[in-house]
């Protein structure tokens, strides 16, 4: 749930030896004979970066077809994916050089988490396109390093939902990471319309600087799911009546189709993100491979697109 700050491309090779030369071999260059005048201002001990992107489509968490135990219902039936159509996302950080930070990130989605909450008391309702929602994360962590080169992160994100209903929710979040690789767990604190309490969503990733400023990210995501919920599960916790075999429950009613797993592979994400030579502008792909979601059901493959802008 992030954007890529933009980079400048690099100058040649050769432009960058000959500029070398020419400063080692001026006489600015020997800091004994013209040293530098000080800087009266010191470097700040804070990092402030935003961006702004248009995404071709909002997918959570490798969710590209179904939350749901069955048949997909797209956008229109409040399913995923959270936008099958383009949408706006953007976000700022500030982070602090003893290792604190906090950050804000947010997304258009496609349909109404409201409408969707509400469904869950009022069974009447269908239009799931009425007061299409904003989702809104706020987080916060401490990272440090451990003896050896082992970083650590620990932090919550607060997930609010602009027309929304039983959905905002608190999540709390640990890590560790060596070199290229971090491994993280997310777990999330309260019933909501899109998890159950206790639910953990694990990823493994691996983060690659390549030439020109670009970057390769290769992200595996997994589940651990808590079956019973009072929005997922097998028993309808309104009326109270357990759906029987073949069903489950999902938000609003009790549908034939798979039972809750309590566990699952949910994505592989292979992206690729890239500056724009010499503007704040940046690019990205993503090729998702799906998994399968809480309810075991396959997830297809999705191409996404990104273009960015960041600053300062």
């Amino acid at each position: 749930m992030s954007g890529f700050p933009a980079y400048r491309l690099a100058r040649p090779f050769c432009a960058a030896v000959l500029l070398l030369a020419a400063v080692h071999f001026s006489p600015a260059a020997h800091a004994e004979d013209n040293p530098p005048p000080a800087d009266p201002t010191p470097a700040s001990p804070y990092t402030f970066t935003g961006h702004v992107e248009a995404v071709s489509r909002y997918v959570l968490r490798g969710a590209t077809s179904t939350y749901g135990n069955g048949t997909p219902l797209g956008n229109a039936g409040g399913d995923a994916p959270e936008s099958s159509r383009p949408a706006l996302q953007w976000g700022a950080d500030l982070a602090h050089e003893s290792g604190w930070s906090v950050g804000y990130w947010a997304s258009m989605i496609n349909y109404s988490y409201r409408q969707l909450g509400n469904s869950y008391s009022d069974r009447s309702i269908t239009d799931f396109q009425k007061d299409r929602s904003i989702e809104n994360d706020f987080y916060g962590a401490y990272s440090g390093k451990l003896p050896g080169g082992i970083g650590y992160t620990a932090g919550m994100t607060a997930y609010y939902y602009i027309n929304g209903s039983h959905a905002n929710a608190l999540e709390t979040k640990i890590g560790l990471s060596y070199g290229p690789v971090s491994f993280n767990a997310q777990t999330l604190l309260n019933d909501v319309v899109w998890g159950n309490k206790g639910d953990t969503y694990w990823t493994l990733v691996f983060t690659q600087p390549l030439p020109y400023g670009m970057t390769f990210t290769a992200t595996a995501g997994a589940y651990t799911y808590r079956k019973e919920g009072k929005y997922l599960g097998t028993t309808d916790t309104l009326s109270g009546t357990s759906c029987g075999p073949g069903a489950a429950f999902v938000v609003n009613g009790c549908y034939a189709g798979n039972a809750p797993v309590g566990g699952a592979f949910r994505h592989l994400t292979l992206a690729l993100a890239a500056p724009i030579p010499e503007t704040p502008f940046n690019v990205g792909i993503q090729w998702i491979l799906g998994g399968k979601n809480r309810f075991g059901v396959s997830q297809k493959n999705q191409f996404l697109a990104t273009v960015g802008y960041g600053f300062p």
